[in-house]
């Protein structure tokens, strides 16, 4: 993997898809999302699992980002298995057969001005018995 960069295990330990928004859809939808870059010669495969405070966790949610690629997923588009309920704080990780990086962004558009929020995931090693 001669262009490989990152990791395969990410975390972004706070989430939140607020129940309203202001402006044009899907623009200025409320929106939770991760940015995955794949500089490597062949597909990874991500596995999304998405942890709640009083409920079992949600997924897998498996997506793909082609070799020398990027992709943009947001959370709110999830659907299977099942959508992620807006409104509810959550937590996910984000797991490749392949090293990639992972950002997250989040555009909180309940008022017209608009907040935009967006950080590098926390890159995770497999522990020693994984």
């Amino acid at each position: 993997m001669e262009n490989a960069i990152g990791t395969t295990r990410w975390v972004i330990p706070e989430g939140y898809i607020p129940r309203e928004s202001h402006g044009p859809a899907p623009e200025l939808t409320s929106h939770e999302a991760f940015c995955v870059i794949n500089a490597g010669e062949r597909a990874a495969h991500l596995r999304v699992t998405v942890f709640y405070t009083d409920r079992e966790p949600g997924g897998p949610y498996l997506l793909e980002v082609p070799a020398r690629r990027t992709r943009h997923f947001r959370f709110n588009d999830l659907e299977a298995p099942e959508p992620i309920p807006v409104g509810t704080p959550y937590s996910s990780l984000i797991e490749s057969d392949l090293p990639v990086v992972v950002q997250h962004t989040r555009l909180d558009s309940r008022q017209s001005e608009n907040a935009l929020m967006t950080t590098i995931a926390y890159p995770c090693e497999r522990a020693a018995s994984d």
